[in-house]
């Protein structure tokens, strides 16, 4: 059975850090689209950037992430965020869902079980591409939690703690 695991949480989350190290472990890991999407804007000039037209840039992080749980061929691989965290993002900003994506979220199903790491202030950083406030970060994070439940999925949060601790948790979670 090809298990699809999402890792979620809001910006600074220690997400990555994760995904990084899981990748490192020769597991199978699609990276966070976002923040390549971001850099490329930026090196550019491009206007598609998340605080100029949120609805824009959602819909070419949406397409990549389509294309990556479509590219999924290991029967266990890892994702840096999903369709979903876009549409959470929209409803944070109380933009309205287009239903194309609705139909997205609801037909690309991943495991059941999402992991979510919460906001955590002792590891928060801001940087060019990470511009939300730590109170914005866990408006982020409530929204995520709303989202996932919305479409019937299994909040696992992560426990803060070293990137190994929280990687071994979320195997052990995996095999429950």
């Amino acid at each position: 059975m090809m298990k699809r695991i999402i890792i979620s949480g809001a910006p600074g989350t220690g997400k990555t850090s994760i995904i990084n190290v899981l990748d490192s472990h020769n597991y199978h890991c699609f990276q966070e689209v976002s923040r390549e999407i971001i850099a490329e804007q930026l090196k550019t000039g491009g206007s598609i950037l998340p605080w100029d037209d949120l609805k824009s840039f959602s819909k070419e992080v949406i397409r990549l992430r389509k294309q990556q749980h479509a590219d999924a061929n290991e029967n266990l691989q890892f994702y840096d965020r999903s369709i979903i965290d876009s549409l959470a993002y929209l409803s944070k900003d109380g933009i309205d869902i287009p239903s194309e994506w609705d139909a997205m979220a609801i037909n690309n199903r991943y495991y059941p079980k999402v992991f979510i790491t919460a906001p955590w202030e002792a590891i928060y950083t801001t940087d060019t591409e990470r511009k939300e406030s730590f109170e914005c970060a866990q408006q982020i994070h409530n929204h995520l939690i709303k989202m996932y439940l919305h479409y019937g999925y299994e909040i696992i949060e992560v426990p803060k703690t070293t990137i190994e601790n929280r990687i071994k948790f979320i195997l052990d979670e995996i095999e429950k």
